[in-house]
């Protein structure tokens, strides 16, 4: 990124042509960094969602510790054409999670419990849409101490997109939200600035198993699912994105395993003086098994055959709009498919004028 953009006066879009002024992000510290990707990580490998192929984003929603905005969607993407054209829709649900350290309950005699409430953002979501066979579009969250599998929680909250099940909010008390530290930010250097990309990344980036290249359709691709974490990166204007596939199979026996993996991105935007979104980059961050025999522990990819395309495109109506070839065209996009592969993209330009077009994410769109 230029030094100069750290310079600029930032400016958010605030309704009508009014503009209000932000402070500017200032850097963070790698232990900063450091921390918030293992604590995002211990946070989201206790959600899980209940739909093959989805995708799930989380991010902070203050600079405060404790509250986070979520994004789930169906992520349906795949090969319509033997020509190798693409194809996406997708349902959404949208959720806000708070976390507190300790709240009563009815009995006065009980201990206090860190506990969660789990609540669906009904004005941004799909509601009773039949999904189909790949499941429904269902989020639980596991408050155990220990959660060795998330599809199966053993102090479950969930929330979905049914409204005939009382299943629009959720809370519970858990001493896991102790165990892993989820109540004690990081750092509290995040903006507003800082969180209008968070909600446009959760919008705009979808990884995949189903458009990996070479372009061959590979069978039950829509059987892993995704779930992100967005967070601030070391410089301003730098925004990390940690995306798990996961995995749940089960034997004849019914015993069940549970498997997740984390590829870690890197998002570099560049801004104007009244804080629009001019062009960017995103770059796979690297193996954590090195060349030189050397092993690293954070900010790697911990598997060396992920197979999974990332794909940064133009945000989509829920249940309404459909995008084909002509839209994946103008995304970026990101290819990894094993350890020194042919076919490996770790890098690509973004552009967000274009991306963001047509909408109100960029600072200007009729009402």
């Amino acid at each position: 990124m230029r030094k100069s953009l750290a310079l600029l006066p930032l400016w958010l879009f605030s309704g009508g042509s009014a503009f209000a002024q932000l402070p500017i992000s200032l850097p963070l510290t790698p232990a900063q960094v450091t921390c918030e990707e293992q604590q995002a990580g211990r946070l989201i490998h206790r959600i899980s969602v209940a739909y093959l192929g989805s995708s799930l984003f989380l991010w902070r929603s203050s600079p405060q510790g404790g509250t986070y905005r979520g994004l789930v969607a169906t992520n349906d993407m795949r090969f319509v054409t033997v020509q190798g054209d693409r194809f996406r829709q997708d349902q959404q649900l949208a959720f806000d999670l708070v976390l507190r350290r300790g709240d009563d309950f009815l009995d006065p005699r009980r201990s206090l419990l860190p506990q969660a409430t789990l609540v669906r953002r009904e004005t941004a979501s799909n509601l009773d849409v039949p999904i189909g066979l790949r499941g429904n579009l269902l989020v639980q969250m596991d408050l155990a101490p220990q959660v060795p599998n998330p599809d199966e929680p053993t102090i479950p909250l969930r929330i979905s997109t049914r409204t005939d099940r009382g299943e629009e909010s959720a809370d519970g008390a858990g001493r896991g939200l102790l165990v892993d530290d989820l109540l004690t930010p990081c750092h509290g250097e995040v903006t507003d600035f800082d969180l209008r990309v968070f909600a446009i990344l959760a919008r705009t980036v979808r990884p995949t198993t189903c458009l990996l290249e070479p372009f061959v359709n590979p069978p039950f691709c829509a059987a892993t699912r995704f779930k992100s974490v967005i967070y601030r990166a070391e410089q301003p204007f730098t925004y990390r994105v940690d995306v798990y596939p996961y995995t749940s199979t089960c034997n004849e026996d019914g015993e069940c395993g549970f498997g997740e993996f984390r590829m870690p991105f890197l998002f570099r935007v560049e801004i104007d003086p009244r804080g629009r979104l001019v062009g960017g980059t995103v770059t796979a961050l690297p193996f954590c098994e090195q060349p030189d025999g050397t092993f690293l522990t954070t900010g790697c990819l911990q598997v060396l055959d992920p197979g999974v395309g990332l794909y940064v495109l133009p945000p989509v109506r829920p249940g309404v709009e459909v995008q084909g070839e002509a839209v994946f065209r103008r995304g970026a996009h990101l290819n990894i498919d094993i350890i020194n592969s042919e076919f490996n993209v770790f890098n690509a330009d973004v552009n967000w004028p274009d991306l963001l077009r047509d909408t109100a994410w960029n600072g200007g769109l009729v009402p």
